[in-house]
C-alpha cells in the first residue's frame, strides 16, 4: 500500500498539538488549588488548540 501524500507534515503537526496539550495541562496540574487564573488560562490554551485540530483544516496546517 502506498502512503498516502504529506502524511509525515500531517504526523509532525499533530505530535506537535499532543505535545502543546501536555505542557498546558503540565503547567495547571500542580495550581489547581493555589493559583486559579493559571489553571483557566491553561484551559483556554486546552481549548483553543483542540478547536484547531477539530476543526480539521489540514491544507492550512500543511501551509505552515
Amino acid at each position: 500500500m502506498t502512503q498516502a501524500p504529506n502524511t509525515q507534515a500531517l504526523d509532525e503537526h499533530m505530535k506537535e498539538m499532543v505535545l502543546a496539550l501536555h505542557a498546558a495541562v503540565n503547567r495547571a496540574m500542580p495550581h489547581l488549588k493555589d493559583d486559579p487564573k493559571l489553571v483557566d488560562q491553561a484551559l483556554r490554551d486546552c481549548e483553543e488548540i483542540l478547536d484547531v485540530v477539530l476543526e480539521g483544516n489540514v491544507s492550512e496546517w500543511l501551509a505552515r
